[in-house]
């Protein structure tokens, strides 16, 4: 039965107990699945929650080494909420790594993720890192389109796991076929040389905020030649999931958009739950489990800063697009607060999830958008600039052609974009 269903557990010693279960000494071989058994859906294996613009397929006719494989197709445009395939497997004998491979075919991907959940023993999760990541990497990169190849990733085992669950995924739209899976025990020896750059950069910095830590990347002055006088602080909260994935393109922000004088930080969203839909979180937009909103991770992470490189308090901006655009908006809109404007690009505007808009009246806000924009409605970037010129904030709305995403000379258009913050920031 387990020579069928592909489902391989390698082990030097085996125990068998009255029950029929099975204990391994040693199992340096976690999964080998091929999908090719089961009914609706492979053996062992369960379909998220049902989601518009979204499709399951277990593929009876489309298999990388066999006839089967699982897919999953999106139209909707958007990233969230993530659909998946998943499967919860036992793990003992605290391991430090894991290397998962897989095989994948791509249509139009815009992201898929190969993603490697933690469990405690109560099945309560710990953390997730991404074994594999398959789609646009950088602003500018087209969907990605293949036939069959192999995926590869190495992670880590954190602490206290007794289970992980391994989940297929698919946040943007197009189509991506999975076979071939397999995880393996990484020997304590053997060094972790395929980790996938969008895992967790060894840089990031961790900070305490509210009941919890966050994590920022910095990039500091002392990169570029810098003037000794203080310096301007931008805080880029990116679009899609809010990840380090994107530092990439913050750094060539960085490199081509900002003056000499500027540091630049990038917090890093917080996945509170599996299925979260929000993606910076705020005081007025609150999901379950959290430990701090968005607006006090801005906070800690202007602190931190401060306290590592003189910051000119009047010199404080935020950039944020798409998915960070709410959080960028509710962030500047507090009562108080040290950012003095904010470049929000591509994103929504719903007022009644934020703070009263005559708290920014000596603020400054800049909105780009493009109106062919079919994610982000562009009336809602439009209803922004006349509600917030209303309360007497410094307001203005520059529109770019192309649809939603980073379009054209995407570094001059937010080097303009902070030009013009600098230009009419308070006194």
């Amino acid at each position: 039965m387990l020579h069928h269903s592909r489902f391989i557990i390698t082990l030097t010693t085996l125990a068998l107990i009255a029950t029929g279960s099975i204990y391994a000494q040693e199992t340096p071989q976690l999964l080998k699945d091929s999908f090719e058994e089961g009914k609706t859906a492979p053996d062992g294996w369960k379909r998220g929650a049902n989601l518009q613009g979204v499709r399951y397929i277990y593929d009876r006719g489309r298999g990388n080494t066999g006839q089967r494989s699982l897919c999953l197709q999106k139209t909707a445009k958007r990233y969230f909420p993530i659909a998946q395939w998943s499967r919860i497997l036992p793990l003992t004998g605290q391991p430090k790594s894991l290397k998962v491979s897989c095989q994948i075919r791509a249509e139009k991907v815009t992201k898929a993720i190969v993603d490697v959940v933690f469990l405690d023993k109560n099945q309560k999760r710990i953390s997730h890192k991404w074994a594999s990541y398959i789609g646009e990497k950088q602003a500018g990169d087209k969907p990605v389109q293949h036939n069959w190849k192999e995926y590869s990733g190495v992670v880590s085992v954190p602490e206290k796991t007794a289970q992980f669950e391994m989940a297929l995924q698919i946040y943007g739209p197009g189509k991506v076929w999975f076979d071939d899976l397999e995880v393996t025990v990484v020997k304590s020896n053997t060094s972790a040389t395929n980790k996938p750059a969008i895992q967790k950069d060894k840089n990031e910095i961790e900070i305490k905020v509210g009941k919890g830590i966050g994590r920022y990347l910095l990039i500091s002055p002392d990169t570029k030649q810098a003037a000794s006088k203080e310096r301007a602080l931008l805080l880029v909260l990116p679009g899609g999931d809010g990840s380090g994935s994107f530092h990439p393109f913050v750094k060539r922000i960085y490199e081509n958009s900002l003056s000499e004088d500027f540091v630049l930080a990038q917090p890093i969203a917080k996945m509170w739950t599996q299925s979260q839909k929000i993606i910076w979180p705020t005081t007025n937009s609150k999901i379950d489990s959290m430990n701090y909103t968005t607006e006090e991770l801005v906070g800690a992470v202007i602190k931190d800063v401060s306290q590592k490189t003189k910051i000119d308090p009047s010199r404080i901006y935020l950039l944020a697009w798409s998915s960070g655009g709410p959080a960028a908006y509710a962030t500047l809109l507090q009562k108080q607060t040290t950012v003095s404007g904010a470049f929000i690009a591509m994103s929504v505007f719903k007022p009644n999830q934020l703070p009263d808009l005559s708290n920014a009246k000596h603020r400054s806000i800049y909105i780009l958008h493009s109106p062919q924009d079919k994610v982000c409605p562009y009336p809602m970037a439009k209803a922004a600039r006349d509600s917030l010129s209303k309360a007497n904030v410094r307001t203005t709305l520059v529109e770019y052609q192309g649809g939603h995403g980073w379009k054209g000379n995407v570094y001059t258009n937010i080097r303009q974009g902070i030009d013009w913050l600098e230009k009419t920031k308070a006194p």
